[in-house]
């Protein structure tokens, strides 16, 4: 997320801590053991154990796939524009949901209607989801492109993140 973004100045005004991922230095693929290594450095040190996986376009790809990959340490999943697809993980994300569906993460997208990938990312991600039996809530922002990414109204948000870490 960006450093403007307003759904993470508003999890930090609620006391929330924002952490970003691990990016390889000099690649542009990220490795899931770097991540799962910031992870296990981070719950040694007092940080939640179900930390909020987030993102905006493929960043919310990448954190949907460790997600995917340890969906017993995820509270919940929130991505704005996801685009579906990692580097981190050679499998497809779309095909590989069901672990996050059986451990009960709920996946929040907020998305523009106008954003040209809304069709293959969020409403094909929305339609598996639920066919898996898994809760997802999709906003959609009528006349919206892929930018901005954030939502008109952090509220809904905050109080989805807010209700699954508790």
């Amino acid at each position: 997320m960006g450093r403007d973004s307003v759904v993470d100045l508003a999890l930090l005004a609620k006391g929330f801590h924002i952490v970003t991922g691990p990016v390889s230095y000099n690649s542009n693929n990220l490795i899931i053991k770097d991540w799962n290594a910031v992870y296990q450095h981070l719950t040694e040190h007092g940080f939640s154990k179900k930390p909020v996986m987030a993102g905006a376009g493929q960043a919310a790809g990448e954190g949907l796939a460790w997600a995917i990959e340890n969906p017993e340490k995820v509270s919940c999943v929130y991505g704005e524009n996801p685009v579906m697809r990692a580097t981190m993980t050679k499998t497809t994300l779309l095909d590989n949901l069901g672990p996050l569906a059986k451990a009960g993460v709920a996946v929040m997208s907020v998305c523009g209607s106008e954003d040209p990938r809304l069709e293959v990312n969020t409403r094909a991600m929305e339609k598996k989801y639920k066919q898996l039996g898994g809760t997802i809530i999709v906003i959609v922002k009528e006349g919206d492109g892929h930018y901005p990414l954030a939502p008109r109204d952090v509220k809904p948000v905050v109080e989805f993140i807010g209700e699954r870490t508790k």
